[in-house]
């Protein structure tokens, strides 16, 4: 039986990492990013590894592109899991001034907005048809009100509520919900990170731990798990003590800031 899995902000960084590790013979891989202009080296490695590919150009933003996206794949093929990992980042700028406005309306719409409507439109099928698996990438910094981040930080604990609220819907329906918070993952965000970037691991390295995870079956997982204990430790000080000692980790980000979702 073929096993239909769908990855949003498939074509770099994790999403392609993620599809790389999935591929094998009897998946379907069903792939869309903003952009796919440059996904054939990619596609003729998962072909290679045994799956059958096909790309989608959607913009996750464009919540009735999202949508027909959705129901073009399902009616293909019934999706089994659906790994909501399209998002992007940004934050304070180098020149010391917040951020800025029409990016951070789109890190909500991409982050938030692009993944809840996908979800709930696959969600809903899946629910109907009593079985699939939804997978969330959320962020540890969900858990921490990053000033040099306030909008990747509200974008990602919105989702991480948003999820665990469909979690608990979804369960009579033997729908699974996976919830994932990575830190710092070596992608092209982290590129334009200047500051520290504590507990950095690899984009392969993540792609594995959240499959891991997914395999396992519906579960939250966060990682470095050191670092989420450490937060919910931070999270009950006062906060200008929280950011006194935040201060060694305190970053700005490198311009240009026109970058688009994976």
């Amino acid at each position: 039986m073929t096993q239909h899995i769908l990855i949003t902000g498939a074509s770099k960084g994790l999403g392609a990492a993620l599809a790389t590790q999935l591929a094998g013979d009897g998946v379907h891989l069903s792939l869309c990013a903003r952009d796919i202009s440059n996904v054939e080296a990619l596609t003729n490695f998962l072909t290679a590894k045994g799956s059958t590919v096909n790309w989608g150009a959607v913009d996750v933003r464009n919540k009735r592109q999202a949508i027909e996206w959705i129901d073009l794949k399902w009616n293909f093929l019934p999706i089994d899991t659906l790994i909501l990992n399209a998002g992007i980042f940004d934050g304070s700028p180098e020149d010391g001034g917040l951020e800025d406005a029409m990016r951070a309306a789109d890190i909500v719409s991409t982050n938030l907005l692009g993944t809840v409507v996908p979800a709930l439109q696959c969600g809903e099928k899946m629910r109907q048809r009593k079985r699939g698996h939804l997978v969330f990438i959320s962020s540890l910094a969900g858990f921490a009100a990053h000033a040099d981040a306030p909008t990747y930080s509200a974008s990602k604990a919105a989702l991480t509520v948003f999820a665990r609220a469909l979690r608990e819907d979804l369960a009579p329906s033997q729908v699974g919900v996976s919830l994932i918070h990575p830190g710092h993952i070596g992608t092209e965000q982290s590129q334009h990170h200047i500051g520290a970037l504590p507990g950095l691991v690899s984009v392969e390295t993540a792609a594995k731990r959240i499959l891991d995870a997914v395999r396992r079956g519906p579960r939250e997982t966060s990682f470095p798990i050191k670092f989420r204990l450490g937060l919910i430790a931070m999270n009950l000080l006062p906060w200008r003590l929280r950011a006194r000692l935040n201060r060694p980790f305190r970053f700005k980000v490198r311009a240009p800031s026109a970058r688009n979702p994976d």
